[in-house]
């Protein structure tokens, strides 16, 4: 650590202050990313080597040799398909969630339908000034909670030392 210390001392300052504190609740992530990546290796990475060699090979040769005219028009040929699959792609992601909101839109439309045949128009108009009202005090009841916790934060802090403690004080950074 000396050798860190004395040749990078911002690496340092960072890897205590940042690491250290939190190593317990870095390593069972770094756990799963290492999985993750040996399982990748052993089983998608076979199948996606020959994609990734034929891919630099043709990138070393396109960035290593003078270009040619054959291989700019490749290389133009090559960003054009890729951002027409792009945009094709992106149509069919945007489809597909207007699909789905509209499904769900007419499912509780249906379903908004069914309640009320159900139930009975004045019922279901009771039941809707019930869902409202309940709604309504919950929302009372969250301002009240809000102000009292807003309260004691007020007074919590008028209770805290003043002067330049910056760093060393209760709540110090937020």
């Amino acid at each position: 650590m000396d050798l860190l210390e004395e040749n990078f001392p911002q690496l340092f300052h960072l890897y205590s202050t940042y690491y250290t504190p939190y190593a317990t609740y870095i390593h069972p992530l770094r756990r799963a990313l290492l999985l993750a990546q040996s399982y990748f290796y052993q089983y998608a990475f076979p199948t996606l080597y020959p994609f990734y060699a034929l891919t630099l090979r043709l990138l070393n040769s396109v960035l290593t040799e003078q270009p040619s005219l054959a291989s700019l028009a490749l290389l133009a040929i090559l960003l054009l398909v890729s951002l027409k699959l792009m945009d094709i792609l992106r149509r069919t992601i945007i489809s597909w969630i207007a699909f789905v909101i509209r499904m769900t839109m007419y499912a509780s439309v249906m379903l908004l339908g069914v309640w009320v045949y159900q139930r009975g128009l004045e019922q279901s108009l009771e039941d809707l000034g019930w869902f409202l009202g309940y709604f309504a005090g919950l929302g009372e009841q969250g301002q009240r909670m809000g102000h009292a916790k807003a309260a004691g934060r007020a007074k919590e802090a008028r209770r805290m030392p003043k002067g330049n403690h910056r760093g060393r004080t209760r709540g110090a950074g937020w």
